[in-house]
């Protein structure tokens, strides 16, 4: 028997598996044991941080725009496909026979996932096993009101708890969702989670040089290419050591064509690096998109950053935290639809240093705690 299961699907970029990534070593730090059913596509860069990891069968989604779902090969799912998803999912969750199912998202995310997530969260009220929504601090904007009612209802009839992973004092869940008085019973702030500063080095020192990253790089193209001609029109920054960041997921052709570019000694160009926490924290500036994880890790080094929020496909979540950051003058903010190599530029050579601001940042260990204190309880 497993203490937690943890469900994630990522359709795009890696934020949640970073997230989740951070849940699972603050567990493990509690002595608990878990395993995590993944559902998205298999990278050797991904690390959940521990050894029990079942895969079902992987997608992800079809363009930036979330149409649809394709498996590995890029073939739209099907209902066949479903079906097989189903009983692996169940099946995993047989031989695992958790004392805790976390969901990461659903039933505020991932509602393509109904077909799968509502049979599990079904047996697992029916096996006693407390359910456990972890959900980010805002959520897309709906157009359709009836969509989050649902939610709602989903949320009130199948899980026991919801950990929502921010910090009430900035704002709370009804920010974002209108039907959170409806479920304050069940909620709990947790705080942001974040990465722990004692784990990141390369404090102390003269800031220095400037990092560009993309995430996961599915959809920083246009950040990238940007950046490059930032680089040579910044009055502040052109002669700072310039690290490239495209991410693991930044298309092959792409990446060849920036590395035929690359041949100064300033700039560095890296699909993915190991110690990227450290780099920022030696950095002078951070130019990046807005990804919660992305802008946690801002936060615990304190680099100056500007952040371009992604926005395609109805994507209001990056853009809307990113204003309220922006606003406590935390981070600078460039709207992807200004998105130029001078516009860039002009926007990195005004930033200042970030102001400060009291926020819980221990949203892991708070989260590990609680469920840990749920196990005990049991």
């Amino acid at each position: 028997m497993t203490d937690v299961m943890i469900y994630v699907q990522h359709l795009l970029g890696i934020g949640h598996v970073r997230r989740t990534a951070l849940l699972v070593a603050a567990l493990r730090a509690q002595g608990v044991s878990v395993a995590v059913v993944s559902g998205g596509i298999p990278d050797p860069l991904i690390d959940f941080g521990t050894g029990h990891v079942i895969q079902l069968p992987p997608c992800r989604t079809a363009d930036h725009g979330f149409s649809g779902l394709v498996d590995q090969h890029g073939v739209p799912v099907d209902a066949h496909w479903q079906d097989r998803r189903r009983v692996a999912l169940l099946d995993a969750y047989a031989s695992l026979f958790p004392k805790v199912l976390m969901i990461e998202m659903f039933p505020f995310g991932r509602r393509a996932f109904r077909f799968e997530l509502l049979p599990l969260l079904e047996r697992a009220g029916q096996d006693g096993v407390d359910r456990v929504c972890s959900v980010r601090d805002l959520l897309v904007r709906k157009d359709d009101i009836a969509k989050e009612r649902w939610m709602r209802d989903i949320a009130r009839q199948y899980f026991d708890t919801i950990l929502v992973h921010g910090d009430p004092a900035l704002f709370d869940f009804g920010h974002s969702f209108p039907f959170a008085g409806d479920l304050a019973d069940l909620i709990t702030y947790t705080g942001y989670v974040a990465p722990d500063k004692a784990d990141v080095a390369g404090f102390g020192g003269e800031r220095d040089g400037v990092v560009v990253s993309a995430g996961g790089g599915a959809v920083g193209r246009d950040l990238i290419m940007a950046a490059m001609s930032a680089r040579t029109v910044s009055r502040r920054f052109a002669g700072y050591h310039w690290d490239i960041i495209t991410g693991p997921h930044f298309p092959a052709h792409e990446f060849d064509i920036l590395s035929q570019q690359v041949g100064e000694a300033n700039l560095s160009l890296h699909r993915f690096v190991p110690d990227f926490r450290d780099r920022l924290a030696r950095a002078a500036l951070s130019v990046s998109q807005a990804g919660y994880n992305t802008l946690m890790d801002v936060l615990v080094t304190g680099v100056p950053a500007v952040m371009v929020p992604f926005d395609s496909g109805g994507e209001s979540e990056q853009g809307e935290r990113a204003g309220i950051f922006a606003r406590k003058k935390i981070i600078s903010v460039l709207a992807a639809r200004e998105l130029s190599g001078e516009k860039l530029a002009n926007a990195m050579d005004q930033v200042n240093l970030p102001g400060q601001i009291d926020l819980l940042l221990d949203g892991a260990r708070v989260s590990a705690a609680k469920i840990a204190t749920r196990l005990r309880g049991r």
